[in-house]
């Protein structure tokens, strides 16, 4: 492990990057409904960037429809149940969407920054 100026394993130690200190948005939701639903919008001229994000099908549910995330038109996964801590940016303008194959209830939360 080396660490060389601002960068320690290859992560910036800018605040901006990924602080603990760091404020950010967070989005929480049960989408029930089959198709798109939009969870969050950015300000004109801004993207979402997120930092992390749950999503996870009623366990009581007889089945589980499967979870679509996405950035504005991106699809960034597709699964059954996500806990994904990862920094994904969307296009400028592209609104946090969850797509439901079909009607159930899936709680979602989200942690996020518009950039």
């Amino acid at each position: 492990m080396t660490v060389t100026g601002q960068v320690f394993s290859g992560v910036s130690a800018q605040p901006s990057i990924d602080s603990a200190e760091q404020q950010f948005t967070h989005v929480v939701a049960t989408v029930t409904t089959s198709g798109s639903t939009t969870l969050h919008t950015p300000a004109t001229g801004k993207a979402v960037r997120l930092r992390w994000i749950y999503a996870v099908g009623d366990p009581a549910a007889a089945t589980t429809p499967l979870i679509k995330i996405l950035l504005g038109a991106e699809e960034k996964y597709r699964v059954y149940a996500i806990s994904k801590r990862q920094l994904v940016t969307g296009p400028v303008d592209g609104a946090l969407i969850v797509n439901l194959s079909a009607s159930g209830s899936v709680a979602v939360t989200a942690l996020l920054e518009e950039v």
